[in-house]
């Protein structure tokens, strides 16, 4: 019956019977309901085939993942920008309810300290949602592309969603460096501003400490994006480094933003189907470090519908570009992030490579337990 059934192309059995290990590309084995071969009746629930018939879902499985993780990301960058937008609309409540004074210090810091906190919640729920479900998600969707083999996808997947949610928490941070630099230049400007100076110090040193934190994190993010192909995303690394060096400049900070300029003008002028689109947010940092009372928005129509058409998945639409990036055919006429089209079906090395170092084992402990 094992034969029969083509158990032996989806798991390595023992001498005795037993399953050893699962196969790396199966994907062709599970293409069929397991039937008996006598009566034709579905093995489906025998436990001994029941995971045949389960791998033949494993591609709509996929594909409602990355649906359900690309609404995510547009519900999440939606909020980014509606924090943005409240913060703006308190601004000038903020500064008529400060009153400059020496009985007033302690009320002043709670007000500030409460503004610079107002976003907190949502870098907390992306944070959270990275950690806890997306990191297992590319984990899960990475071992089981793998075991479907090239049948399924031409190239090893190279995913894009944990960077994406690096990329907002970043956001958080830029949006909440900007709101200091505002309020040390409205604490500068008060008529009497020697009951503030002390405030201005330590505010600007603070501020200053987490833009260059930031700026690190943001160039972690620029190698990772740059080794796998992320053109559009270290585009966008590199203008968040590009608005904290601006902000960093205007708290008298020291800048250096010009390697970052030249591999941005590189990027944008190279690839006019991805990164080009930010064209508009990088020629929009000149005034700003000029104008001393300009905030740049970072996102502009053309970003903010990227960010929008991730959560536009419909099902059957899932493709792979020949760089190994999954997206939606209808949503993108090509990749999003490497301008890269639709891969062909050919043999890769790498994956195969890759493939030897799975922890099949494990894998299989795993499903059997669950059973």
């Amino acid at each position: 019956l094992d034969t029969q059934l083509g158990l032996g192309n989806v798991f390595d059995i023992g001498i005795y019977g037993d399953i050893m290990a699962i196969k790396s590309a199966m994907a062709q084995a599970c293409k069929q309901t397991p039937r008996c071969p006598q009566c034709s009746a579905s093995c489906a629930s025998v436990p001994r085939y029941r995971h045949i018939g389960q791998f033949q879902l494993a591609p709509d499985t996929l594909e409602r993942l990355y649906s359900k993780v690309g609404r995510k990301l547009r519900t999440l960058a939606r909020n980014v920008q509606d924090y943005r937008k409240n913060l703006q609309k308190g601004s000038e409540w903020f500064c008529e309810k400060f009153e400059p004074g020496p009985l007033q210090g302690k009320a002043n810091a709670e007000m500030i300290k409460t503004r610079l906190l107002f976003i907190v919640p949502l870098e907390t729920a992306i944070t959270r949602y990275r950690d806890q479900v997306l990191v297992r998600v590319e984990e899960d969707i990475t071992r089981t592309t793998l075991l479907l083999g090239n049948t399924y996808t031409p190239v090893p997947v190279r995913l894009s969603f944990k960077i994406r949610l690096d990329l907002l928490y970043l956001h958080c941070r830029l949006t909440v460096v900007q709101e200091a630099a505002r309020i040390i230049r409205f604490l500068r400007n008060l008529d009497n501003p020697r009951h503030t100076e002390h405030m201005v110090k330590v505010l600007r040193m603070h501020t200053i400490q987490e833009i260059y934190e930031n700026k690190a994190a943001a160039e972690v993010l620029v190698n990772h994006c740059r080794c796998h192909s992320l053109l559009l995303l270290e585009a966008e690394a590199i203008l968040l480094q590009l608005n904290f060096d601006s902000v960093s400049e205007c708290l008298g900070g020291v800048g250096n933003n010009l390697g970052l300029r030249e591999r941005a003008e590189q990027l944008i002028d190279g690839n006019p189907d991805t990164a080009g689109r930010l064209r508009a947010c990088y020629e929009a940092l000149d005034p700003y470090t000029k104008d001393r009372d300009s905030v740049v928005e970072l996102w502009t129509s053309k970003t903010r519908e990227l960010w929008e058409k991730w959560g536009d998945y419909e099902m059957g639409s899932l493709v792979y570009c020949k760089s190994g990036h999954p997206y939606s055919r209808k949503a993108f006429p090509d990749c999003p992030e490497c301008g890269g089209r639709k891969g062909e079906q050919e043999r890769c090395e790498d994956r195969e490579e890759f493939v030897k170092t799975l922890d099949r084992d494990l894998f299989l402990k795993t499903i059997l337990t669950k059973t």
